[in-house]
């Protein structure tokens, strides 16, 4: 039987309708994280919650004033930055050197101290490089990756994610790791404060902006921190301030079932095809790192029904992670009825050698309803959040990738957050762009100056 254009078409929006949920199901899912987030504060049923809401030892929030110059270095993925920072106080921006390194494929999957032992090598290049091999420095590392914080240098890794795998580094005090490593190189550099990359973004935000209260990642990963009253987080006995960020690390929820009414075939598909199966399912469902392998599993699954590329799969698109994620940016770029970019990334970077103008248009509403579906979700996070902590003006600082490359992500976000949020908040979604680590260099100064 031969389909019209359009008969496809509707094929296509009746596979991909599980991923055009309702507001009811983000009131629901709201309701789920919060109650996911509560159990995470408590002491006695925090092993049960998959939001494990780890107390970050911030009880200071930056507010400008700090000054001096700082060491700070940035992990959080393939690619790490080591920075020195020279902040100088109120109503000036900081004066920064920074340098950017890749990390080698067998250093992320060898073991921790080959890893620790490599960034403590380019730390050292990069002090060599820049004539500062003799100074003393504090510094602040930026690790955003789950770790349960005992203290400001005490940050226990729970789990590598994105893609790292590097022996004996799970279970232990990664500030110990890297202190180690850099007294092996005989560096005068002592790290006084590991913090999470949204402590660092909420931290570099509040630096600007005093109403900043809560800090997203929306990149590689996904990951969300915000001020908490001290009297809620019973996972910490000795702090005696009155509010302190909590990193949540919110990428994990789902671990319990919670999501499993929402999750599609393909999420399934592709979860079980990934490092760490049955794990991060909220982060496999939002960050950049899986949007691109979810379209995948979609496309596959399309063509093999005959109502794409006329049946026959490309051989691009049977390697797995071969549709990367700023691919969904560029096809959405595109004007509804001019879809350049949608037939360029399939003729170009995928070398699909034919191509009609229906599965152009089939490409574009799968990329679209993914990252809607995304970005909806991120935004019922923060909604989630803004219930919790119930302020009347809060401005979430926000980073990562697809929320700064994605013309709409923040606009759907906006929306959702709108739909859900209590009616008395008012808020902004403001880009802290390359914040965590001014924030890092910022909370390394307030522990300075503690001491």
């Amino acid at each position: 039987m031969v389909y019209s254009d359009e008969q496809l078409f509707e094929k296509v929006v009746e596979v991909l309708r599980p991923f055009d949920l309702s507001v009811v199901d983000y009131e629901e899912f709201c309701d789920k994280m919060d109650e996911a987030m509560r159990l995470g504060l408590q002491k006695s049923t925090n092993g049960k919650s998959s939001i494990k809401m780890f107390p970050s030892y911030v009880t200071k929030v930056p507010n400008g004033t700090e000054t001096g110059n700082f060491l700070a270095l940035d992990l959080g993925g393939t690619n790490y930055r080591v920075l020195s920072v020279t902040l100088e106080g109120k109503g000036k921006s900081p004066r920064i050197q920074e340098r950017t390194y890749s990390i080698p494929a067998e250093k992320m999957s060898g073991t921790g101290t080959e890893l620790f032992r490599y960034i403590a090598e380019t730390l050292s290049d990069f002090l060599d490089n820049n004539g500062m091999r003799d100074k003393k420095f504090d510094l602040g590392f930026t690790f955003s990756f789950p770790c349960e914080q005992k203290g400001l240098t005490h940050a226990t890794l729970v789990r590598w994610t994105k893609g790292f795998t590097a022996d004996g580094v799970e279970g232990n005090n990664v500030a110990e790791l890297l202190q180690n490593a850099l007294d092996e190189h005989g560096l005068h550099v002592r790290c006084v404060a590991v913090v999470n990359d949204t402590v660092g973004t909420l931290a570099s935000c509040a630096l600007e902006d005093s109403k900043c209260a809560v800090g997203l990642i929306v990149g590689t990963g996904t990951n969300v921190a915000y001020i908490e009253d001290s009297s809620k987080v019973e996972m910490v006995d000795n702090i005696f301030e009155p509010e302190v960020i909590v990193n949540t690390e919110w990428g994990a929820f789902g671990e319990n079932g919670e999501l499993d009414c929402w999750r599609t075939q393909f999420d399934k598909a592709m979860d079980i095809e990934s490092l760490h199966p049955g794990k991060q399912l909220f982060e496999k469902m939002v960050s950049g790192m899986y949007l691109g392998e979810l379209v995948r599993h979609i496309l596959v699954y399309l063509v093999e029904q005959k109502v794409l590329f006329r049946g026959k799969l490309p051989e691009r698109l049977k390697v797995r992670n071969s549709l990367l994620t700023r691919y969904l940016t560029d096809v959405e770029r595109d004007p509804a009825h001019l879809l350049y970019s949608t037939y360029y990334m399939l003729t170009e970077d995928l070398s699909v050698p034919v191509v009609e103008p229906v599965d152009n248009r089939i490409v574009r509403y799968t990329c679209e309803m993914v990252v809607k579906r995304a970005a909806y979700l991120a935004g019922a996070g923060i909604a989630c959040i803004l219930r919790r902590i119930n302020r009347s003006e809060v401005t979430v600082g926000v980073d990562g990738s697809l929320f700064k490359f994605h013309l709409k992500f923040c606009e759907r976000m906006t929306d959702m957050i709108d739909k859900l949020k209590p009616k008395n908040t008012r808020f902004c979604l403001r880009l802290s762009e390359d914040g965590s680590w001014k924030g890092a260099a910022a909370i390394a100064a307030s522990c300075s100056r503690k001491e």
